[in-house]
């Protein structure tokens, strides 16, 4: 049953996604800590707390918290906060003194909130909405109870494989021949087209690899570049691998970057014959029954304004599923939808079906309706406010999606990037992967001092090729191009003119081939702002160069009508020239 639970307050939890925690036995021990007969929370009540943590960060007041009964214990008091510098950190949670660091004899408050996050997720806690508190589940006391390790690891096994998500990622990797790295697994796991699901290309990554022989820059590359999505696949894939169900290896990886061939080798995950036959248990063969999967309300959506709005919309679907006998359709969902106050397109509908099956949910998307064949475990939805105002990013974004004839709705994700600061670096690649993918432009993703974001250019005859300089922006407010911006541009189009070593030793025009006479400069962002169409006009008079901004919603229209073959990149080049994206003079 999935219950509409009204609530006068919602505090803001992350639930439903995991980083980063990967232990198993401290996870054991996490759980322990909610059972008040462990051996753990005795520890834990006699010796540990005592020891590491002072009177004035709280002591007490966990002594007193965890000798309760019923045990139920506040969130802020089970992960505890934050100290700057982290240098001078100390214990003042639950969580933290129960999981033992790498340097100190406890954790942070990040990490103990994902291991509180990751026993959630797995059914071995629950949240109770009324008063933030968490307590143990039937489930939670079987695995404390456990007598020996074979049946903790089952407990275990089945627990993980109750949460969606990891059932993707096991499924994803059931090919025993088959390597896939965290970058294969991210982007098909979870909701596409938004923020919080996005992942790193890899073909940017094996690009990125190709210009650096430095030692120290390959392994920053390959452990620092990963989005949310590539975490959370790590994090799951490294659960599997304390269990003995997947394993490390390393995969030969090539793609096609503009008109380039690159290689390199990445880490990866396959599966091992333990996994293949947990899975074809799981999967309800012989005398095993499927699990029933564990989802909440929090992990439909995990970032941007509209998070709380995206998470009831998706909530309302599972339950017109669950209670029209597992199967709906499109319009029927769009009926009980509209009765919540949610007016929804049946292409957003199928967006978010087919991010239930990214999700790790047993969907099948027919033509005109949705069959579930999972079991749900009960849920609430939390309604502590007015959750059906969509934001305008998200109403600009549902017309996109309308409008979009053959491009994947992934690239919708931009919309949310081009105005996140944060994620600049991510926002180049995706616009450089739109460009290169899916328009057929060749060139690369540069960056760095002294270089243009990117450089694109097409190789169709030499009589009407061409190439272009870009650069972009993600900025939250509307980018106004300031004079500052002017004036790179204005020595990235100078550079290309003048290619000369002793000016700018990067060389990045070399990007380019010998053979294109014309050039152009284009600007990607969000939405712009003041006198854009001036500015663009001085970098024109100056360098006798023509140029454009173009906002980002006008990229993914382009790219779709060049991919649905009702442009070409020679169409693309007169608009341009036309003033079609941005009025120049």
């Amino acid at each position: 049953m999935i219950e509409i639970l009204n609530v006068s307050n919602k505090d803001t939890r992350a639930f439903g996604w995991v980083q980063d925690s990967s232990s198993v036995k401290s996870l054991c021990d996490v759980v322990a800590v909610f059972d008040s007969e462990s051996e753990f929370h005795k520890k834990l009540v006699d010796e540990i707390i005592p020891t590491i943590v002072l009177e004035k960060d709280g002591k007490n007041e966990m002594l007193e918290a965890l000798k309760r009964i019923p045990l139920k214990l506040k969130y802020k008091l089970l992960t505890g906060t934050a100290f700057t510098p982290r240098a001078d950190s100390r214990c003042n949670g639950i969580i933290q003194a129960s999981v033992k660091g790498q340097k100190r004899p406890f954790i942070g408050d990040w990490p103990a909130d994902n291991f509180i996050r990751w026993a959630h997720a797995i059914g071995f806690i629950k949240y109770n909405y009324a008063d933030d508190t968490f307590s143990i589940t039937q489930k939670g006391l079987e695995l404390t109870h456990a007598t020996d390790e074979k049946e903790r690891e089952t407990l275990l096994i089945n627990a993980i494989l109750s949460y969606p998500p990891a059932y993707r990622i096991l499924s994803l990797l059931k090919n025993p021949d088959e390597k896939l790295t965290k970058f294969e697994l991210g982007e098909k796991l979870g909701f596409t087209g938004e923020e919080g699901f996005i992942c790193y290309p890899v073909c940017s990554i094996i690009a990125a690899l190709a210009e650096t022989s430095d030692t120290n820059e390959r392994s920053k590359i390959r452990s620092d570049w990963e989005s949310s999505s590539d975490k959370y696949a790590r994090t799951i894939a490294q659960w599997f691998g304390h269990l003995g169900l997947v394993k490390t290896c390393r995969k030969d990886v090539m793609v096609q970057y503009g008109h380039k061939m690159l290689s390199d080798t990445l880490g990866a995950f396959c599966i091992t014959p333990k996994g293949e036959r947990v899975l074809r248990n799981i999967n309800g063969n012989s005398k095993h029954s499927k699990i029933e999967k564990i989802v909440s309300y929090e992990m439909f959506a995990t970032k941007g304004s509209d998070r709380e709005y995206l998470r009831l919309r998706r909530s309302i679907i599972l339950k017109a599923i669950i209670e029209n006998k597992n199967k709906a359709s499109f319009l029927k969902i769009q009926k009980v939808l509209k009765a919540n106050s949610l007016d929804e397109s049946i292409e957003t509908i199928k967006d978010d079906a087919i991010g239930f099956v990214n999700l790790g949910l047993n969907m099948e998307i027919e033509s005109e309706s949705i069959l579930l064949k999972d079991t749900i475990a009960d849920f609430s939805i939390p309604m502590y406010k007015d959750l059906t105002v969509k934001s305008e990013l998200s109403k600009e974004k549902d017309e996109v999606r309308k409008q979009l004839k053959t491009l994947s709705h992934d690239y919708l994700s931009l919309m949310d990037l081009a105005f996140d600061s944060a994620q600049n670096r991510l926002f180049e690649m995706k616009v450089m992967d739109l460009f290169l993918n899916e328009c057929g432009f060749y060139g690369r993703h540069l960056g760095g001092a002294n270089k243009p974001d990117g450089v694109l250019y097409t190789d169709n005859s030499i009589e009407t090729n061409y190439g272009i300089i870009v650069d972009m922006k993600a900025y939250s407010g509307g980018y106004n191009l300031p004079i500052g911006q002017q004036d790179e541009m204005k020595r990235y189009i100078s550079n290309n003119q003048k290619r000369d070593e002793n000016i700018n030793p990067t060389k990045w025009w070399t990007e380019f081939p010998d053979y294109l006479k014309k050039y152009y400069f284009m600007f990607v962002s969000g939405t712009y702002k003041g006198e854009i169409a001036d500015k663009l006009n001085k970098i024109y008079l100056e360098t006798n160069v023509f140029g454009t901004a173009m906002p980002i919603v006008k990229a993914l229209l382009v790219a779709d009508k060049i991919k649905s073959n009702e442009m070409n990149l020679q169409d693309f080049e007169r608009g341009i020239y036309n003033t079609e994206y941005t009025i120049l003079h």
